[in-house]
C-alpha cells in the first residue's frame, strides 16, 4: 500500500491532536485539515498498515519514533520541494513566524501560496494543496509542516538543525 501526498498531514494531525489532549474522529480531522471524511478514512487506514498511526483501544495516535524517522528522512525524497515562483502567501520554512531557532531565515521568505496572505516571497509547493489550511487552523501543524519545508529544501547545517527540532516537537522533548 502506497501512501499518498495527504496521508503526511492526516498523521500529523493525529499527532497533534494527541499532543493537544483533543479527540480524534475522522470527520472532525477532515473538517480541520480540508480533506474530505473519506480521503481521511482510507489515509488513515494506509497509514495504520504502514505503521506510522497505531490503533489501540480504539483510539488512533501517530507513532512518534516511525512519524519522526518519516518526516526527518522519507518526506523529501518521496516529495521534494518545488519552487512555484514569486508571490504572497503564508511564510514556511524558517520563515515561519512561530518557529525560534538560530538560523537566519532567507531572504525573500519562502511562502505558501494564500489568498490575502501577508508576506511577499518566494512561493514553494507544499506537500498537499491542504497545508495551509490545516497550518493556519493548528499552530502544531503549522511548526510541523514549516520545518518539513526546511527540511524538503535544506542545505546541510539547516537540514541538521531542522531534524534536530522536528524529532524534539515530534517526540515531546520541546
Amino acid at each position: 500500500m502506497e501512501l499518498k501526498r495527504q496521508d503526511t498531514l492526516i498523521a500529523i494531525k493525529y499527532w497533534s491532536l494527541r499532543r493537544d489532549k483533543q479527540e480524534s474522529s475522522v470527520r472532525n480531522l477532515a473538517e480541520v485539515i480540508g480533506i474530505s471524511a473519506s480521503e481521511v478514512s482510507k489515509g488513515t487506514k494506509r497509514l495504520i498498515a504502514s505503521k506510522l498511526l497505531v490503533e489501540r483501544s480504539g483510539d488512533i495516535f501517530a507513532e512518534s519514533g516511525a512519524l519522526s524517522e518519516w518526516l526527518c528522512y522519507g518526506v523529501r525524497y518521496a516529495y521534494p520541494q518545488e519552487s512555484i515562483g514569486y508571490g504572497r502567501g503564508m511564510a514556511t520554512s524558517w520563515n515561519c513566524p512561530v518557529l525560534e531557532s538560530e538560523v537566519v531565515p532567507p531572504s525573500p521568505p519562502f511562502v505558501w501560496s494564500v489568498p490575502g496572505g501577508e508576506y511577499d516571497g518566494a512561493l514553494i509547493s507544499p506537500i498537499h494543496d491542504s497545508v495551509p489550511f490545516a497550518a493556519s487552523h493548528d499552530e502544531n501543524v503549522y511548526r510541523v509542516m514549516s520545518l518539513l519545508e526546511a527540511i524538503r529544501g535544506g542545505r546541510p547545517r539547516e537540514l541538521k538543525i531542522a531534524r534536530e527540532m522536528l524529532t524534539s516537537l515530534i517526540k515531546g522533548k520541546e
